[in-house]
Order: C-alpha cells, then sequence, then structure tokens
C-alpha cells in the first residue's frame, strides 16, 4: 500500500537519481514544526554543493517536478533552498480509508520474523506484590502484542521465583504443630 510519505519520496528520489551523482539517502524527513507543512526536504542545498549551483534554483527545479502529483499541495521554497510539503487532504483520506479497512492497520509484517521472550513482572511470591508488578506486567503484554502483530514469534513469560520460604514456612509449621513424619511414599 502506498502511502503519501512513501508516493513523496518516490517523487523526490525520481528527481534526485535523475540529477545528481550522489543522491543522498536521508531525502525527505517529517517537519518538526507543523506551520512548515507535513515534510520538508534539503536537497537542493546538498545538490546546490555537488552540481555548484544555486539552492533557490535548484529547489525551483524540484517543485517544477514535483508540481505534477496530485497527493501533495504545491510545495513551498524557504529560506536558503528548504522546501516544505503538505500533503492534499484527499489523499491524506484515502490514506487513512485503506489503513481503517487493513485488519493490521497498514502495519507490515516483519521480513524477518524472530522469535523473541518477553519476561513479564516475574514477582518475587515471598513478598507482597504492589502497582510496580501491574505496571510491567502490562508493558510486557503490551511489548509481546505489538512484536506478535508484527509477525514475530513471542514467547511469554512470567518466571514465578523464590519458593524456598513458602515450602519452609509450610515445613517449619509442620513441625511445630508435631505432626508426625510423612513416609517418604507420601512425600513425594
Amino acid at each position: 500500500m502506498a502511502t503519501p510519505s512513501s508516493q513523496l519520496h518516490d517523487l523526490i528520489a525520481s528527481w534526485a537519481y535523475k540529477n545528481l551523482p550522489k543522491p543522498p539517502k536521508q531525502l525527505v524527513q517529517p517537519c518538526q514544526d507543523p506551520r512548515h507543512g507535513h515534510y520538508q526536504c534539503n536537497l537542493a542545498m546538498i545538490a546546490a554543493k555537488q552540481l555548484k549551483k544555486n539552492p533557490r534554483d535548484i529547489a525551483a527545479s524540484l517543485v517544477d517536478h514535483c508540481s505534477i502529483a496530485d497527493f501533495i499541495e504545491p510545495p513551498e521554497i524557504a529560506g536558503p533552498g528548504f522546501i516544505n510539503f503538505r500533503f492534499a487532504q484527499a489523499a491524506l483520506e484515502t490514506a487513512l480509508g485503506s489503513i481503517a479497512s487493513d485488519p493490521n492497520l497498514g502495519i507490515r509484517k516483519a521480513q524477518n520474523p524472530k522469535t523473541i521472550v518477553v519476561d513479564f513482572s516475574s514477582p518475587n511470591v515471598a513478598k507482597e506484590m504492589h502497582v510496580g508488578h501491574i505496571r510491567s506486567t502490562i508493558l510486557g503484554d503490551s511489548l509481546a502484542r505489538i512484536l506478535e502483530l508484527l509477525g514475530h514469534n513471542v514467547i511469554r513469560d512470567n518466571h514465578i521465583g523464590d519458593w524456598g520460604t513458602q515450602f519452609g514456612k509450610l515445613i517449619l509449621g509442620y513441625k511445630q504443630r508435631e505432626k508426625p513424619e510423612l513416609p517418604p511414599e507420601k512425600s513425594l
């Protein structure tokens, strides 16, 4: 399923591979300030160094290349050559509709699924439990569910340790009440 962000990346990549001897790996990134748009690109400034041209002229060329796309609004050139992109409302609605109708909500399965052990709260049963045990159990279960959704084989483990104290108390109580010793065949 092509998302607006992947379509934008492909559009910018087509310009970069056609015009640059060494296209960078990072072509677009989400805007940190939503007032500037959804995504931004500094490719014009990188290209200016490689092509020895004015970055704003390169940005204008890149904006012209992007004008064919119907999934973005007209891009804006800012500062020395930054390009800000906003997705068209129709493209966002289409993307959200396809995500909502997908049983995995648009999340792709891992290409190389792994077996992962998730250890939950593992409380010490010789002590009282507290809210921290609930928190780590919820976090462990959340992580396990996310990993399963990604296609991994998850082994859940909630190791109940320190049984010695409980059995020691039972044996002590049994002996203090002067109960008869258990025959070996019943103690198994």
